[in-house]
């Protein structure tokens, strides 16, 4: 589909555009084209059309309709080169220019679609040899390192915390009933194990 937005003073070179692109172009993507002149870069609807062009990431091809030049508004965003159309309406000029546009597209949409379809299918190969490896038992979860790690961790807990828990650990009846005062006077790093002992002394009395 293809818009075009103008002031009033225009009106009579946007009538000739569309009727020269009626039917002599196939369907494509959206395409707005602005008729830049002074009156149109002053008027708020013509602006307003290309900000919500600008938003959506929609085709802008500029047309310098008299001696004003293209506007900051557009930046880089118009994504099509303007044609100038100031000094002379050329008919050949504008279906070229808009066909370049449209091959361009859809050269890029071709390559976009040939990307996704090879990142899909290394996904789908990296996805299959590890399946594969992991199951006919070439990759496995490295367990013996797992229980390394995990019995130096807990040789490193014994040795930083086994001093003080020598001090705390109930071995009588009446260490047991003054369990709560002793917990309360630990350092908080070792509340949680200093239960486990009483814990575990409960379950010997049992």
């Amino acid at each position: 589909m293809i818009r075009i937005t103008y002031s009033e003073e225009q009106k009579a070179l946007a009538e000739r555009i569309r009727d020269d692109l009626a039917g002599a172009l196939e369907p494509g993507p959206p395409l707005l084209i602005v008729l830049v002149s002074a009156a149109s870069t002053a008027d708020p609807l013509v602006q307003a059309e290309l900000a919500d062009a600008q938003a959506t990431g929609e085709r802008i091809l500029p047309i310098l309709a008299d001696g004003t030049g293209l506007p900051p508004a557009f930046g880089a965003t118009s994504n099509m080169a303007a044609l100038d159309f100031s000094r002379a309406y050329s008919r050949e000029r504008l279906l070229a220019h808009v066909a370049r546009a449209k091959t361009s597209q859809a050269a890029l949409r071709r390559a976009n679609r040939r990307a996704l379809a090879a990142m899909a299918l290394l996904a789908a190969l990296v996805f299959g040899i590890a399946i594969i490896t992991m199951s006919s038992g070439l990759i496995a979860f490295p367990v013996a390192e797992y229980n390394e790690e995990a019995t130096f961790q807990a040789e490193w807990i014994d040795g930083l915390i086994r001093a003080t828990l020598e001090a705390v650990q109930p071995r009588t009846t009446e260490d047991a009933l003054n369990f709560a005062a002793t917990h309360q006077a630990a350092p908080t790093r070792l509340f949680y194990y200093i239960r486990e002992t009483a814990t575990a002394l409960a379950r010997q009395a049992g």
